[in-house]
């Protein structure tokens, strides 16, 4: 048995910069990867098939899932003789902006490309993640980056202090169409307040563009964001398109606002060394190893100065 891991992200800023003829927005945002996690079990078959089960019934364990649209991105292009029956514990709510869906299939791409010894270089990759989803490629990556276009151009960025997080995950989902078919594009800001982040690392510059048509639909949202905040923590912001609200700040505060409001739980931030090393464990018993692959590709992007 092949067990793996995929872990959540937050979005510390989201930005709405325009609008494609396709009707996809650009955007510019800052993900960042936090310690939750799905688990995933693998085993090997001796069929060229993948047959998915999960514990979460509001989730399709069918062709339609992202795990499964990798499966079959991969074996269509590099055709191989054994398959895997793949069995998924969800910890990360669906339709909570926090990328279960997306980190399940990353870790995927990721576990099969050295599984069968692919070779398909970090570029490559991308690029497959790119055509299963916005936020897939960024799993790829892990820790802390900027995301541009749709989400879908990196630049992977150096990584934050270590940040306890609390976490509010609501009960309901929101559609990331529908959020977005209520939010209205206006001038854009100059200077962006995600690049002055990056010139100066104050976190208290950070939005997130899609809060207002969220909130809209669902106002407790809002509500949940105030109490938050008057708990203590220095930024409280919904992450993507909804439904997790995050905040950070001292453990001390969020130790005890999670005593006063229901719902929260406490994680906290990891960095890209620390993904790389606990997405995976394979065979050999050793972790996945791309992380000169991040560095190559690292270096071969510019880095957000300005």
């Amino acid at each position: 048995m092949i067990q793996l891991l995929s872990f959540a992200k937050i979005n510390l800023g989201l930005e709405i910069t325009g609008k494609r003829k396709n009707g996809y927005h650009t955007l510019r945002t800052v993900f960042q990867t936090i310690d939750l996690c799905d688990e995933m079990e693998l085993r090997e078959t001796p069929e060229p098939r993948v047959r998915l089960t999960g514990d979460n019934p509001r989730i399709a364990w069918d062709d339609r899932n992202l795990i499964a649209r990798a499966c079959r991105l991969v074996y269509e292009n590099y055709p191989q003789r054994k398959g895997f029956d793949i069995t998924v514990r969800k910890k990360i709510p669906p339709g909570s902006g926090l990328g279960g869906g997306s980190g399940n299939a990353a870790v995927i791409l990721l576990f099969l490309n050295q599984y069968f010894s692919l070779g398909i270089p970090l570029a490559g990759l991308i690029e497959m993640a790119a055509g299963l989803g916005a936020d897939v490629p960024f799993f790829l990556l892990g820790g802390t980056a900027l995301g541009e276009g749709i989400g879908e151009k990196l630049t992977p960025l150096p990584g934050i202090a270590p940040r306890p997080v609390a976490l509010f995950t609501p009960a309901l989902p929101v559609s990331t169409s529908l959020a977005f078919s209520r939010f209205h594009l206006t001038k854009a800001r100059n200077p962006s307040k995600i690049e002055l982040f990056l010139r100066r690392g104050d976190f208290s510059l950070l939005e997130n563009d899609l809060e207002k048509a969220t909130f809209e639909i669902f106002p407790e949202l809002r509500e949940i964001k105030g109490r938050m905040l008057q708990g203590g923590c220095e930024l409280v912001q919904m992450t993507g398109s909804g439904s997790a609200v995050f905040g950070l700040g001292p453990r001390g505060r969020l130790e005890s606002l999670r005593a006063s409001l229901p719902g929260i739980t406490l994680t906290g931030t990891i960095s890209r060394n620390q993904y790389q090393e606990r997405i995976g464990v394979w065979p050999s018993g050793k972790a996945s190893a791309f992380g000169a692959e991040i560095r190559r590709f690292e270096s071969s992007r510019p880095r957000k100065t300005t």
